[in-house]
């Protein structure tokens, strides 16, 4: 038997327990839903920034500059002061690694880790808070996702 079989074979295996567990997650609404998918943003953040070599000291301005063409898609930064318009070109096609390598579905509610994923990045080189408002998506039949960003006043 081959090692190549058998890790194919553990990674079916694997992917099936996460669909699994993500049809349970797509059931969750409100405040379950929110904790969940703020659990996933955040492992999803934090391999993210190793994957890409994101470091954290990067001020908010270089991070923004970096983040346009230093990730998994090309994404469209606008700020105006505290405001960020955030368009993340997909063509269609969700970002999220699971449903790209097709181990879970595409639903609307994997947005609410999105809003979540795009709020701990920002918050990491803004070293503030920040608000996130998702303004378009894949999920929701877009080309491309887009989200509404204010930074906390000092």
């Amino acid at each position: 038997m081959s090692e190549d079989w058998l890790a194919e074979l553990l990674r079916n295996f694997q992917d099936s327990i996460t669909r699994g567990t993500f049809e349970g997650i797509y059931s969750l609404d409100g405040e379950a839903l929110e904790r969940v998918m703020h659990e996933q943003a955040e492992a999803c953040v934090h391999a993210f920034v190793e994957l890409f070599g994101i470091p954290a000291d990067l001020d908010l301005d270089t991070f923004l500059e970096r983040i346009q063409y230093g990730g998994s898609s090309k994404i469209q930064v606008e700020r105006n002061g505290n405001e960020i318009l955030w368009r993340e070109e997909h063509h269609g096609e969700c970002m999220c690694p699971l449903v790209k390598r097709g181990v879970i579905r595409l639903d609307e509610k994997l947005c609410v880790c999105a809003i979540n994923w795009v709020r701990m990045l920002v918050e990491r080189h803004a070293r503030k808070p920040v608000q996130v408002e998702l303004v378009d998506s894949v999920a929701r039949g877009a080309s491309d996702c887009t989200f509404r960003l204010k930074i906390a006043e000092d």
